[in-house]
């Protein structure tokens, strides 16, 4: 590692997650890596969270700064070790993450991390990644290992691809436990669980895509990357933990399934061409929704044709 370290901006998106939030921040003040803040935005949570953040940081006597929006925060010249960012507006993924980037790049961070609120790092995750980015300048994002959190020994993801004519995208070694497995192609896809990027990639490639709200904008965004020439790259020797779906319900759930459907489509409509589109669409609009039929699941197979029609009708 180079003797100076660089500002790393870590960002965890709220809604409804207080307890997953400060477990994950929890588990951030143990870390080795020192030059980082915590920026953690409140998407409109109607369970009070952010007065139980300023509660928390208050008792811990933890340096802390609160804005009531993230107009003022952007206005605001205040800098603390931790931000709290409150939106009176739930605008999605995409929405909260973006707030906290640009309060990030305001303030001076070298990278941003963006960790959902739902995992739980190891204290050396963080130099392996900078370091990595530090020496090879064209990685446009870098992530880690991520382990489920109730079963530390496998993984969830461990590098990622996407299939240009189905649009799917793969986790590398899910669900297998981790026996040194090496991936010998390259990365195409990281899940947005976990992302350190370097503030240069959003001056060049812009911010994350708040059209789709949940799910599939990190499908998107790293889709541009790669379509500028940036790498995607996991880094080994980072991990950290991941309580899948404790933000959404579930990768199954209503709510994710509509959100899925209804940004695959535009995704194939707007970023796969020729042959590719005539096939990703038909694994989406006809093959999932049999799928869901075989098996009786009757209610994702609702939520997923609501979603494909709410996507064709602009809703």
């Amino acid at each position: 590692m180079k003797r100076h370290r660089p500002k790393v901006s870590i960002i965890l998106l709220n809604y409804n997650g207080f307890d997953d939030s400060i477990s994950c921040f929890q588990s951030l003040q143990q870390i080795s890596y020192v030059n980082y803040d915590v920026i953690i935005v409140d998407n409109a949570s109607p369970d009070a969270s952010m007065d139980k953040f300023v509660a928390y940081m208050q008792e811990q006597e933890i340096e802390h700064v609160f804005f009531k929006s993230p107009e003022v925060a952007l206005q605001d010249g205040s800098i603390a070790k931790v931000s709290l960012i409150h939106s009176d507006f739930n605008g999605g993924y995409g929405y909260g993450n973006n707030i906290g980037i640009k309060y990030a790049l305001k303030n001076g961070a070298d990278y941003v991390l963006i960790l959902n609120n739902d995992t739980i790092v190891n204290p050396d995750f963080l130099e392996p990644m900078v370091q990595m980015c530090e020496e090879d300048t064209n990685i446009g994002i870098a992530s880690g290992k991520i382990y489920f959190y109730d079963r530390p020994d496998t993984f969830w993801f461990n590098g990622g691809k996407l299939h240009q004519c189905t649009a799917k995208a793969e986790h590398f070694n899910f669900n297998e436990k981790d026996v040194g497995q090496i991936i010998n192609e390259p990365v195409t896809f990281i899940s947005g669980c976990m992302w350190l990027i370097p503030v240069e990639v959003f001056k060049r490639i812009g911010f994350i895509n708040e059209e789709y709200f949940m799910y599939v904008e990190d499908v998107e965004y790293c889709q541009r990357i790669v379509k500028q020439g940036y790498k995607l790259k996991v880094c080994g020797d980072s991990v950290i933990y991941h309580n899948v779906g404790g933000t959404s319900g579930g990768h199954l759930s209503d709510f994710s399934v509509y959100w899925m459907a209804r940004n695959y489509y535009s995704f194939i409509k707007e970023n796969v061409n020729g042959l590719c589109k005539i096939i990703a669409f038909g694994y989406l609009i006809i093959f999932k929704p049999i799928r869901w039929l075989l098996k009786r699941r009757f209610s994702l197979f609702k939520n997923h044709v609501v979603g494909l029609f709410d996507a064709v009708l602009g809703k």
